[in-house]
């Protein structure tokens, strides 16, 4: 199974365990957190699926949980899921990809003074 850097998507070939501070060779990002670990789960309790975890709130940034396992974090990143999803839709039915509204822009719009 592939492992990968929940940050940059890096594959890594990891020789030893993967410690508290170890962090990515490409970006510098922490792998011993949450995110990376095959545990975590955004739809369980506290984002994990073991039940005896302690509640950690930031989820990328190194821990010291002991339940700890390397997983593949590139598969969870979500950053272009949802646009890629739409493209791929539009696509399906013929139509051009719907325009993506900028999250600033539209509250912006919504509490404009009239």
């Amino acid at each position: 199974m592939p492992t990968s850097c929940y940050s940059c998507g890096q594959i890594l070939e990891l020789q030893s365990t993967v410690g508290r501070r170890t962090t990515c060779p490409e970006c510098d990002a922490d792998l011993h957190s949450c995110v990376n670990c095959r545990h975590y789960d955004e739809s369980a309790p506290h984002s994990c699926r073991e039940p005896q975890t302690e509640h950690v709130l930031e989820k990328d940034s190194s821990n010291a949980c002991d339940l700890f396992q390397f997983g593949d974090g590139a598969s969870r990143r979500r950053k272009n899921a949802g646009d890629d999803a739409r493209r791929q839709l539009a696509a399906l039915f013929g139509d051009a990809p719907p325009k993506r509204d900028d999250p600033k822009d539209v509250l912006e719009a919504l509490f404009k003074k009239p």
